[in-house]
């Protein structure tokens, strides 16, 4: 999906899946590319997607739309103004957004970045666009079954593991989470202990497997 999207002129993705179980550790995980670092970071601490008008309309809506209609689609509260305002501050520019079902309610959100304005599909583009989302969510949801699980993570844990899943080293998650190279290891060796393994990816693909992280 990544490749072809690109290929497309898309510099930005973004993926939330819903469980489809109110009782999971984390109901919605949020994954993206493309992105500042950052910006993920703050979005996903500072739990955005609770006010991110995008994402709610598109999990409501039958039709894609672009970022910039977001607007003229709904009246927004003071909070996702708000949000609006630190989304333009950081640059993310236009997007597309559309909603991906799954099995057992495991529905999702994807968001198209896309950087310059010469680059607005046009409406078979878009729908394109979805068809390639919507197959792409059957396959994850074929690849990462949910698992029956009891297993919690602290909130700082969990951020550990998702940043160990997108390959980054102690020292930058670090500096990302704004800890100390020993608290992250002191993190990381407990989310070792609490998934029942002893290195980085086995520690990545049991957390895929129990929900816990996107990839």
């Amino acid at each position: 999906m990544r490749s072809v999207y690109n290929a497309n002129g898309f510099d930005k993705i973004s993926y939330h899946h819903m469980s489809g179980s109110p009782t999971a550790p984390m109901p919605v995980e949020v994954g993206a590319m493309g992105f500042d670092d950052r910006w993920v970071c703050h979005y996903i601490r500072e739990k955005l997607f609770m006010v991110d008008p995008i994402t709610e309309l598109a999990l409501r809506a039958t039709e894609p739309f672009f970022w910039s209609q977001i607007n003229e689609l709904v009246q927004l509260t003071p909070d996702q103004r708000g949000y609006l305002a630190q989304m333009e501050a950081a640059g993310l520019g236009n997007g597309l957004a559309f909603q991906v079902f799954g099995p057992g309610m495991r529905n999702g959100y994807v968001g198209l970045g896309f950087s310059d304005p010469a680059n607005v599909p046009d409406g078979p583009k878009v729908h394109e666009m979805q068809f390639i989302a919507q197959a792409g969510h059957i396959r994850y949801c074929a690849l990462v079954p949910l698992r029956s699980t009891d297993l919690r993570l602290s909130p700082r844990e969990q951020d550990v593991l998702r940043w160990i899943a997108r390959g980054k080293s102690n020292s930058v998650i670090a500096d990302i989470l704004g800890l100390s190279p020993h608290t992250v290891d002191t993190l990381m060796r407990r989310v070792f202990r609490k998934l029942g393994t002893s290195d980085r990816t086995t520690a990545a693909i049991e957390g895929l497997g129990a929900g816990l992280i996107l990839p």
